[in-house]
C-alpha cells in the first residue's frame, strides 16, 4: 500500500518536467535546488553525491554545437527530455538537432502522450531521424498520426515504428486504418533503414503500387495480417534487407525467401491466433548471404521448412520437436534413414533444438547431418517413461562428436534418469568437447550438494574430452533471446549468455 502511494508523486513530477520541458503550460521549480534535487531522483548524478558549486568548468557545454547535437541524436527521447533538466544549453540543442520521438517514453496515459507527442512536434525546429508512434484506440488519433507522418521534419526518416491496436471497430475497420497509415510510410521509402510493424495490415494491392526501399535493412513484423504475395512484394523491394523478424503473421499459409541481401530470418509461432489460414511452411529459395535462420517457435508453427540455396548458413534452429521436414540442400532430414557424408549441412557451426522426452537416438541421428557443428543448444522437454539407456545403445559415428563440436549447453537441465543418460552420452563420446553447461534453477546453483551428486551421476571423472569443462549455470534456464539479439551481427553467436 504505502509503495502504490509514494510512486504517484515521483509519476507526476516526472510528467510534469517532460510536459514543461517541450512547452506546455507548466513551470518547471524555479529554484536551483529543487532542480538538481529533481535530476538527482531521475538518475542525472549519481547517486549520494552532492550538486557541485561553482568551482567546477562545464566542459561538455564548450563543445562544438554539431557535436553536441550529434551527443543528443543518439539519446532516446527520454534521456535527451532529462538533459533540459541540468542546461538550458542542452534545452537550444535539443530543440534544434536531428530528434528520435518515442512516444512510449512519455506517459501510460494515451491521451498525454499524444499532447506531448504534438506539443514536440509543433516546437521542435529540426529534423526526426526515427519515430515511434503507439494508440491502443487508433480509431481516436488516426487523423491526427496521418498528419504527423506529413510533416516536413520527417522528409528524412530512418526508423518507423508503428505499434497499434483498436478497441471498438471491426476487424476490417482496423485493417482499413492500419493499412491507410502503412501506405502513408512510402513517402519515406528513399531513406527509411530500419521499420517495425505491429498490428498492421498489408493489403494485396500493394503489390500493384511502386515500391522501393533502397536503403532498408531491418524489417520487423509482430502480429501483422498479410498474404505471400504482398509479404514477397515488400521484401523484393528491399535490396539491402539484412533482417526480416517475422513474429505472429495472420493469414500467411506458406512463406517464400529471395533476397540476395539477407543475413537473418527469424520466423515466429502463430500460436494463440484465432485463424482460418495456418502457417505451414518456410521455403528458402536462394539467399546467397544468409548466415542465420531461426524458425523460433516452440508450440506451434509451419511444419516444412526447405531451404533450396543458402550456401553461408551458419546457425540454425530454434528447431522445435514437431517439424516434419526440414530439408538443406541436399539432405531430406525426416524419420533419420541412413546419413552419407553427400546428405550433410557442413556449413551449419550452431544448432539450436528441442528435444521432447528428451530422445537421446533421434537427437543423435538427426546430429549426422551436421558434420561441422561447433555448437549445440538443446532445450529439454521432459515426457514419462523414457530412460535414455545407455547400456545397448551403439549409434555409430558421428562426425561432429569425433572432430568439431565443442560446446553444449543444456537448457532446463534436471536431475531425471533421462535426462542424466541424455547429458551422459556427450560427456562420454565428444572428443574435442571444452564447455558444456547445464542450464539449472537459480536456487539449484547455490546447492552444492546438488551439484556434487550430479557430477558424480554424470561421471564426469570418465569424460572423452580431457580438456572439457563443466559448468552449472542459472542463466541458461531462461528462455532464448530476443529477436533484437538475434539479427546482431557484431555478435557471432546470439544465443551465447556469457557475452
Amino acid at each position: 500500500m504505502d509503495g502504490s502511494f509514494s510512486s504517484k508523486p515521483t509519476r507526476k513530477r516526472r510528467s510534469q518536467e517532460l510536459e514543461a520541458s517541450h512547452g506546455i503550460n507548466h513551470t518547471l521549480e524555479s529554484k536551483k535546488e529543487k532542480t538538481l534535487q529533481d535530476a538527482r531522483s531521475l538518475d542525472l548524478l549519481p547517486i549520494g553525491e552532492a550538486p557541485k558549486k561553482a568551482a567546477g568548468v562545464d566542459r561538455l557545454s564548450r563543445l562544438p554545437d554539431e557535436i553536441l547535437g550529434t551527443i543528443v541524436s543518439l539519446l532516446s527521447t527520454r534521456d535527451a527530455t532529462l538533459m533540459q533538466v541540468v542546461s538550458r544549453l542542452w534545452c537550444q540543442i535539443w530543440r534544434s538537432t536531428s530528434l528520435s520521438l518515442d512516444m512510449r517514453a512519455f506517459s501510460a496515459n494515451e491521451n498525454k502522450r499524444i499532447i506531448i507527442a504534438g506539443k514536440i512536434l509543433a516546437a521542435h525546429r529540426g529534423p526526426i531521424h526515427h519515430i515511434v508512434l503507439v494508440s491502443y484506440c487508433l480509431e481516436r488519433c488516426i487523423t491526427t498520426f496521418e498528419d504527423w507522418l506529413k510533416l516536413p521534419m520527417l522528409n528524412n526518416l530512418s526508423q518507423l515504428d508503428f505499434q497499434f491496436a483498436t478497441k471498438n471497430t471491426t476487424t476490417d475497420q482496423e485493417a482499413d486504418m492500419t493499412y491507410s497509415l502503412v501506405l502513408s510510410l512510402l513517402r519515406f521509402s528513399p531513406t527509411l533503414q530500419e521499420v517495425n510493424l505491429s498490428r498492421c495490415c498489408i493489403r494485396d494491392d500493394l503489390i500493384t503500387r511502386p515500391l522501393h526501399f533502397p536503403k532498408l535493412r531491418k524489417l520487423n513484423l509482430h502480429s501483422v495480417t498479410a498474404s505471400e504475395g504482398s509479404l514477397h512484394a515488400v521484401i523484393s523491394a528491399c535490396p539491402s534487407l539484412e533482417s526480416l523478424n517475422i513474429n505472429y503473421t495472420i493469414g500467411l499459409p506458406r512463406l517464400c525467401i529471395r533476397s540476395a541481401s539477407l543475413r537473418s530470418l527469424c520466423i515466429g509461432t502463430t500460436h494463440g491466433l484465432k485463424q482460418e489460414v495456418i502457417f505451414q511452411e518456410i521455403v528458402v529459395e536462394d539467399a546467397p548471404l544468409l548466415e542465420r535462420l531461426i524458425p523460433a517457435f516452440l508450440d506451434d508453427g509451419p511444419t516444412s521448412i526447405q531451404v533450396i540455396s543458402a550456401p553461408r548458413l551458419q546457425i540454425l534452429g530454434i528447431l522445435p520437436s514437431f517439424i516434419s521436414r526440414l530439408e538443406i540442400g541436399t539432405a531430406v532430414i525426416q524419420e533419420m534413414p541412413s546419413v552419407s557424408m553427400t546428405m550433410s549441412v557442413p556449413t551449419v557451426k550452431i544448432l539450436v533444438l528441442q528435444s521432447v522426452g528428451p530422445n537421446l537416438a533421434a537427437f543423435v541421428d538427426l546430429l549426422k547431418y551436421f558434420s561441422c557443428l561447433e555448437k549445440m543448444y538443446i532445450k529439454l522437454s521432459l515426457q514419462p517413461n523414457v530412460k535414455n539407456d545407455l547400456r545397448n545403445y551403439h549409434p555409430g559415428p558421428v562426425h561432429c562428436l569425433e572432430h568439431h563440436l565443442k560446446t553444449i549447453v543444456l537448457k532446463r537441465y534436471q536431475e531425471k534418469t533421462s535426462v542424466v543418460n541424455f547429458a551422459k552420452f556427450f560427456i562420454l563420446n565428444a572428443k574435442v568437447l571444452k564447455v558444456m553447461t547445464f542450464g539449472v534453477r537459480d536456487i539449484i546453483h547455490q546447492n552444492e550438494k546438488w551439484m556434487t551428486n550430479q557430477r558424480r551421476r554424470l561421471q564426469l571423472h570418465n569424460k572423452v574430452s580431457k580438456e572439457a569443462r563443466f559448468d552449472f549455470d542459472s542463466k541458461y534456464w531462461c528462455d532464448y533471446p530476443e529477436s533484437t539479439k538475434i539479427d546482431d551481427f557484431s555478435i557471432s553467436d546470439p544465443f551465447d549468455l556469457s557475452v
